[in-house]
């Protein structure tokens, strides 16, 4: 019984690894992602275009990249503990 316990916890927290590390990909893709923009200025009564590289993504993308970390770092503990808890105790020898 402890055996598929193990399985489905391993599983869990593998498929939060990947999670994490396709939303720290995702992010880092977003926030990299530039945009050519026209605006106008007015000097002295003319409209004279001028190019701006605006990021439109970066907001989504940080956050993104925050969130994986944080999922990665669940995963982590979660693997460790499971480790711990998963060890057989040591038995005694009697003299």
């Amino acid at each position: 019984m402890w055996c598929v316990k193990m399985s489905e916890t391993r599983t869990l927290s593998i498929m939060l690894f990947v999670l994490g590390l396709f939303l720290i990909a995702v992010g880092i893709g977003l926030s990299t992602v530039t945009q050519t923009v026209t605006r106008y200025r007015y000097y002295y009564g003319f409209q004279i275009p001028y190019q701006e590289t605006i990021q439109p993504y970066i907001g989504v993308g940080i956050l993104m990249v925050i969130i994986g970390l944080i999922v990665l770092v669940v995963a982590f503990v979660k693997t460790q503990t499971k480790k711990k808890t998963m060890e057989m105790p040591k038995t005694e020898q009697v003299n």
